[in-house]
């Protein structure tokens, strides 16, 4: 077992678990980009180069989210297509079993959870998403990972559950 692996994966469990506490969408998206940081740090760590380079864009991608939200603009269409072909090429270039495609998969569904304004699906999908990182980090050996997916699964439960509170008091 990789240790520097398992403490970067530790790190970004730490933030993503915080990130998914947020009733604001830009907090969200700034804990994100920290999230997607350390776990690109961690796949580089373990040589699975297909999800490091998918979380790598991924804080790219956070970041044109964030800075659309944070001066209330929507991010265009375009973008977001822009970004699925990035990712679909790295699949491409990075493929080296069915197994290696499940972070590009994650990747295009995350990312339009994250492009779209409501939170509500952006932690639906957060949910299921974790189902399928709990299922790639067994195979690579990501090991807390796999701890932060089952943590990540909960914490968006719960952050939808918030949500969904604060729509209903508000109404």
């Amino acid at each position: 077992m990789n240790i520097l692996a398992q403490i970067l994966g530790a790190l970004a469990l730490l933030i993503l678990v915080i990130s998914y506490q947020q009733t604001v969408r830009k907090r969200f998206l700034f804990l994100q980009i920290f999230s997607n940081t350390f776990y690109s740090l961690q796949y580089l760590v373990l040589n699975a180069y297909t999800a490091m380079l998918t979380c790598i864009v991924s804080v790219f991608k956070t970041l044109i989210f964030y800075n659309s939200n944070k001066n209330d603009k929507d991010t265009s269409v375009l973008t977001l297509i822009s970004l699925e072909i990035i990712y679909i090429i790295i699949g491409v270039f990075t493929y080296t079993s069915l197994y290696s495609l499940i972070p590009i998969v994650i990747a295009c569904i995350y990312t339009y959870g994250t492009w779209q304004k409501e939170l509500k699906i952006t932690y639906i999908i957060g949910f299921f998403s974790s189902v399928l990182w709990v299922i790639y980090n067994i195979i690579v050996g990501a090991y807390v990972s796999v701890i932060s997916n089952f943590f990540e699964l909960f914490a968006s439960l719960i952050g939808f559950v918030r949500i969904f509170k604060v729509t209903n008091k508000d109404n």
